[in-house]
């Protein structure tokens, strides 16, 4: 009995297999115009001057608020010196 449950499931495994082929439709190829594959590489050109820009005006913002930093830091060790040497003194 086992072989001929097994010798069932092989048949209809291999008719559900013939069923799917027929319904499987084929994938169809596409292949991009030369012309849009030119536009992705402008746009990548572009996007990379975009960034280079944006990573220059971070920067620049960054000189900038160092340099506020720093000159807080300096007048406050300045003020903090002073009074030191008024009271020393």
């Amino acid at each position: 009995m086992a072989e001929e449950e097994k010798g069932e499931e092989e048949e209809e495994l291999k008719r559900l297999e013939e069923e799917l082929e027929e319904l499987a439709a084929p994938v169809p190829i596409a292949i991009t115009p030369p012309e849009h594959t030119k536009l992705l590489d402008r746009l990548k050109v572009m996007d990379e001057k975009v960034e280079f820009v944006a990573g220059e005006l971070a920067q620049k913002q960054g000189e900038k608020l160092g340099f506020a930093i720093g000159t807080l830091y300096g007048v406050v060790v300045g003020v903090l010196l002073y009074v030191l040497f008024i009271i020393v003194a």
